[in-house]
């Protein structure tokens, strides 16, 4: 790679993403970032290392675990740097994005010795909208980790075949195993590797050194066995299988590759319908066999490229098998845009060598690589705060989502209650007296200073949460009922001894009744846990 192109990778890469450095955290940045004391403090650390990244909020699930360690220390070096600020956490999100697009191309030129497609691979894979949901949003750290080793592993990997050097194959595997412990999607690294292989021609016996790998996954699994229990190697239970499963996932592949062709009105959380009609099958079979008759007839068998695209599409789409009917109460099937940005690689690399072949091939690739990098500047304004991003999902979404919930509260937290109300009233029709609405309104009411009427909503709550628990006692404290503030205050401490705002609810309490020494100890434990700001 010239200086020249990587100067042009770093100069798009930042002109067209600058304008979301400023936006706020969203949805579950919340979680894993703002409110996450484990990243926060060096003592509390270590537990990256063992429990689930959403654990300490909503305790250990029995399925679908998401050990990313890696991810959680990357918030951890994050907020040494920058403290809470968004800007900071986005633009390592954005150099990762850049290094990976960096990374592509080097794949992609090892491999077929062929610079501009490699060269226009990595544009599109840098500059295309469909990465926006994974470059911008911080929660999805893990998908740009990931991928970052899971290209370094590949490339390594190809350098030791080539150079038979054993330190470049030691690496390599080092680079799997960084890439497992930052997003569970890295465990197709072997049909990826076993891709390259055939791909770059090398020799069959060659797949010995696979082996490697087959003890690293072996050492991975019994690590996440260990820190996270046999929940750890656990998936959700299927609610399509068989046939059903196969002609909904086809599905949404298809409409993936609409969204490649078609990028607008994207959002984060993109759905289908459940198809129950295996006369579909026939359909996608005829599709699928048109589609790859016309890719021979115009390419050719020998292009090497073609079919690289093809099977790293397909390994790469792999995991979203696992998880796209991980939500039956939706009746629906979870398309997200992030989810592609493995697999995209393939695409892309088909993309740009079909229109190199044509004789104005390279204007048409620069043509799209200005399209859609205007269409990613067009969309930072989706991204400016919580509120824009809600409402934006939201209108992809029927009124009765999950989304609709995190507008009400983000229309609370921002004080705007008219809007908030109307949610509510809204969710009520479909969610009568369920401990969802009643949570709701507790914080409306409680937003507006009616500590009485939010009192009596959280109340109708059987099972209480520590954040439940911590906005009873917010109510009691406000009443001047603080034995009773306490009360429901250990008790949410009891749940979730790392909600910090509750903590502090806690030092004030025991100041406000004269025990100083109680006061002085949850101060010193809020401390601890946000040592930035003691």
């Amino acid at each position: 790679m010239n200086k020249l192109f990587l100067l042009i990778l770093a100069c798009i890469c930042l002109s067209i993403y600058f304008g979301y450095l400023g936006n706020g955290f969203v949805f579950d940045d919340n979680i894993l970032v703002e409110n996450n004391p484990l990243i926060k403090s060096a003592h509390l650390l270590p537990n990256v290392f063992k429990t689930d990244i959403f654990e300490y909020w909503a305790g250990r699930p029995a399925y679908d675990q998401m050990y990313r360690p890696l991810q959680m220390l990357s918030y951890y070096l994050d907020y040494n740097l920058w403290g809470l600020n968004p800007a900071g956490f986005r633009l390592s999100n954005l150099l990762l994005h850049f290094f990976n697009s960096i990374l592509v191309f080097y794949l992609i030129f090892l491999l077929f010795k062929d610079k501009f497609l490699a060269q226009g691979t990595s544009l599109l894979f840098l500059v295309h909208p469909i990465q926006i949901s994974t470059v911008v949003y911080i929660s999805a750290r893990g998908d740009l980790l990931s991928l970052f080793f899971i290209l370094s592993c590949c490339i390594l990997f190809l350098n030791f075949l080539n150079s038979l050097d054993y330190r470049l194959y030691f690496l390599s595997i080092f680079a799997a195993f960084l890439a497992l412990l930052c997003r569970e999607n890295a465990l197709i690294l072997i049909f990826l590797l076993s891709l390259v292989f055939l791909i770059s021609q090398q020799s069959k016996r060659q797949f010995r050194y696979l082996l490697g790998f087959g003890v690293l996954y072996i050492a991975y699994f019994s690590i996440r066995f260990i820190a996270l229990g046999p929940g750890g190697m656990a998936v959700h239970p299927a609610y399509l299988t068989g046939i059903s499963a196969l002609v909904n996932f086809y599905n949404i592949i298809l409409r993936y590759l609409l969204l490649f062709f078609w990028p607008v009105n994207l959002h984060m959380f993109h759905c289908a319908l459940v198809i129950n009609s295996l006369n579909f099958v026939f359909l996608c079979l005829v599709l699928a066999g048109l589609v790859l008759f016309i890719l021979a007839l115009l390419i050719g068998a020998k292009k090497r490229w073609v079919w690289f695209s093809l099977f790293w599409f397909l390994s790469g789409i792999i995991p979203v098998y696992f998880c796209f009917d991980a939500y039956p109460a939706a009746a629906k099937v979870l398309m997200a845009e992030s989810w592609l940005y493995l697999p995209s690689i393939g695409f892309f690399t088909v993309f740009a060598g079909v229109c190199l072949l044509l004789k104005q091939g390279r204007i048409i690739v620069y043509a799209c690589v200005l399209i859609f990098s205007f269409l990613v500047i067009g969309n930072s304004v989706f991204w400016r705060n919580e509120i824009t991003f809600y409402e934006r999902t939201a209108q992809f979404l029927s009124e009765d989502s999950f989304i609709q919930r995190n507008l009400a509260l983000a229309y609370i937290r921002s004080g705007d209650f008219e809007r908030a109300r109307k949610i509510i009233q809204k969710l009520e029709k479909y969610y009568p007296d369920s401990p969802i609405i009643n949570s709701l309104w507790g914080q409306y009411y409680l937003a507006n200073g009616k500590a009485i009427e939010a009192l009596s909503y959280f109340q109708r709550i059987l099972v209480k949460s520590f954040f439940t628990n911590y906005s009873v006692s917010l109510c009691y404290s406000k009443l001047g009922d603080f034995d009773k503030a306490i009360e429901f205050s250990q008790a949410s401490f009891s749940r979730n001894s790392f909600y910090l705002p509750n903590i502090i609810q806690l030092a004030k309490l025991y100041d406000k009744i004269g025990q100083p020494v109680l006061a002085d100890k949850y101060i010193a434990l809020a401390g601890e846990l946000n040592p930035k700001d003691r």
